[in-house]
């Protein structure tokens, strides 16, 4: 093989290994889960229409369904905390949506206190439980 053409196979190699090692860089920068608190949004004050994620509990007595339009209203605080962030999502009802359990939504800074959702999980506490410890005689 003459020198020109080692040269190019080592340039295409290189190339190759780039665009490889890049595609994995973003696949692991989406596949990481960051996300504020309740509380962090408010000291932060992101722009309106920021795009954001937030994890938080829901709040007691906050919750309103309207099953004819699917559009589901409540409000997320941290444990423990007062502030409450207002969360509008329209979409079918999670089926393990309860009062009291951790939820991370992701959408839309409508104003300061409102966040317009455009998805939404259920952490189920089960899961993250530790087991008891099982006696045996």
């Amino acid at each position: 093989m003459n020198r020109s053409l080692k040269i190019r196979l080592w340039l295409a190699f290189g190339a190759v290994v780039l665009v490889i090692a890049s595609l994995i860089g973003v696949g692991i920068a989406k596949s990481t889960s960051y996300y504020l608190t309740v509380t962090q949004v408010f000291a932060d004050e992101p722009s309106p229409n920021a795009a954001v994620t937030v994890s938080g509990v829901i709040a007691p007595h906050s919750v309103h369904w309207n099953s004819s339009t699917e559009a589901l209203q409540f409000a997320i605080c941290d444990q423990g905390k007062n502030q409450d962030l207002v969360v509008d999502y329209h979409g079918a009802r999670p089926q393990d949506f309860s009062k009291g359990w951790p939820v991370i939504v992701t959408g839309s800074l409508i104003n300061h206190q409102t966040l317009k959702a455009s998805n939404l999980e259920i952490k189920c506490p089960s899961k993250y439980e530790a087991k008891a410890p099982s006696s045996k005689a």
